[in-house]
């Protein structure tokens, strides 16, 4: 899950393509998507959380940002461990 210019969005990467991710992005200025709601994003997407997978959040420097300058914006990148609905891991 990421937030890059204003919209939060969630992702699966897979093996291949950028273009075959199953994704899903929120609208542009809303708050930070609750767990419930990545969940139910997930499950729509064929994935779940492995059991007692926890996010974990990071941020990194926007692509415009000037290296290292404090006051240059970030972009927040979240990772949870994921499966396939019904067990399987995703790649």
């Amino acid at each position: 899950m990421s937030n890059s210019g204003g919209a939060w969005k969630v992702f699966v990467p897979l093996l291949g393509s950028v273009a075959d991710w199953p994704e899903h992005r929120w609208p542009a200025g809303g708050p930070i998507p609750t767990p419930a709601a990545r969940l139910e994003v997930l499950a729509d997407l064929g994935y779940e959380p492995l059991p007692g997978a926890a996010w974990r959040w990071e941020e990194c420097p926007a692509a415009s940002a000037e290296p290292d300058d404090p006051s240059a914006p970030v972009d927040l990148i979240a990772a949870v461990e994921l499966r396939e609905r019904g067990g399987e891991v995703a790649a």
